[in-house]
C-alpha cells in the first residue's frame, strides 16, 4: 500500500478551556497514527502547486465522507497528495473550484476535478490496482451492494442528529431508535453472507463506505451516556466484522481514537472556533520531546 504524501502549510492556532482538560488523554493516542498530520488551509492561504500527472484529495481529518475515498486510494494502491481543507473558513480557490466547498474534493494536476464521496470512490476503485478489486464482477451483485451503500444514509441521518446535538440540554434520543432499526438490516445482510466482509474475505465498496461511521459509533456513548452506547450483543456479526476491519491496512492508515474524535467534537461546539489543528500541534510537541 501507498501512503499519501502530505503537503504542510500554516497553521491555525487555537486553546480554550475544554482543551487543557482533554490534552493528555488525546496526545496519548498519537503513537498509534500512521502518518504525518498536517494542518487545514484556511482563508489567505495560496493554491498548492500540483504536478500535471498528481492525484490530490481535499480532506478533512475528522470528516467520514472524505474518509471513504481516502480508504479506498490507500486500499487500491493509489499514490495521492492529501491537502486538508479548514471548512469553516475554506480558501477562495477550493470554492471556486468546487461551489459546494464540500470533500472529498479530488483533482488532477491537469485541472480535472470530481466530488462527492460515492462517486469519487468509485472513481478510485476504477483507476486503482485492478488486482484488488472492490467491487463485484456480477452486474446484479454490484447494483445491490451500491444500494446497501447508499441506504447507509439513513443509519447517518440518525447517527448525526444525536451526535451534532448531544451538547443541549433537552436532546431528543429517538434517532436511536431509528438508527439501529437501520443497522438491523445490514447485521442481516452480514449474515447471509458466507464471508467475513460485506465483499468477502477482503474488505470492499461496502465496507469502506460504512467503515468511517462504525469508527465513530464509540464516541456517540462517549459524548451522550450508557443510553446510546453500540449494543454489540443486538449486532454479533457487525461487531465481529469492526473487529475484523480494524486489522486492514488501510483502515489502520486512517483510523482516529475516540478520544480524538471527542476533542474534535468538543471544540466544535466550544463556543469558539472549530480547532482543527490540535492534531498537529500535539504531534508537534511529541516529535520535540523525542
Amino acid at each position: 500500500m501507498t501512503l499519501p504524501n502530505s503537503i504542510i502549510c500554516c497553521i491555525t492556532r487555537r486553546s480554550g478551556p475544554y482543551l487543557n482538560n482533554t490534552l493528555r488523554s488525546a496526545h496519548s493516542t498519537l503513537a498509534s497514527l500512521k502518518m504525518k498530520e498536517t494542518p487545514h488551509l484556511a482563508q489567505g492561504t495560496p493554491h498548492p502547486y500540483l504536478e500535471n500527472d498528481a492525484l490530490r484529495i481535499y480532506n478533512m481529518r475528522f470528516c467520514p465522507y472524505a474518509e471513504r475515498s481516502l480508504l479506498v486510494g490507500s486500499a487500491k494502491g493509489i499514490k495521492f497528495e492529501v491537502v486538508n481543507v479548514n471548512l469553516v473558513d475554506k480558501p477562495d480557490w477550493f470554492v471556486a473550484m468546487n461551489p459546494p466547498g464540500l470533500v472529498p474534493t479530488l483533482e488532477w494536476g491537469d485541472g480535472r476535478v470530481l466530488g462527492e464521496s460515492l462517486i469519487v470512490s468509485e472513481y478510485l476503485d476504477e483507476i486503482g490496482d485492478a488486482s484488488r478489486p472492490l467491487q463485484s464482477s456480477d452486474p446484479f451483485q454490484k447494483a445491490k451492494d451500491k444500494l446497501l451503500a447508499d441506504k447507509f444514509s439513513q443509519v447517518i441521518s440518525a447517527l448525526f442528529k444525536i451526535m451534532l446535538n448531544y451538547h443541549k440540554p433537552e436532546l431528543d434520543l429517538s434517532p436511536f431508535d431509528d438508527m439501529l432499526r437501520y443497522l438491523d438490516n445490514y447485521e442481516k445482510e452480514l449474515k447471509n453472507r458466507p464471508t467475513q466482509f460485506f465483499n468477502g474475505d477482503k474488505p470492499g465498496y461496502v465496507d469502506y463506505m460504512i467503515w468511517p461511521w462504525f469508527e465513530r459509533f464509540e464516541l456517540l456513548g462517549v459524548l451522550v451516556g450508557e443510553k446510546v452506547k453500540f449494543p454489540k450483543a443486538r449486532y454479533p456479526r457487525l461487531t465481529e466484522w469492526t473487529r475484523a476491519m480494524l486489522e486492514d491496512d488501510a483502515v489502520k492508515t486512517w483510523y482516529l481514537p475516540v478520544e480524538v474524535h471527542e476533542q474534535y467534537m468538543r471544540s466544535r461546539f466550544s463556543g469558539g472556533a472549530t480547532d482543527y489543528d490540535f492534531l498537529v500541534r500535539q504531534q508537534e510537541v511529541k516529535t520535540s520531546n523525542l
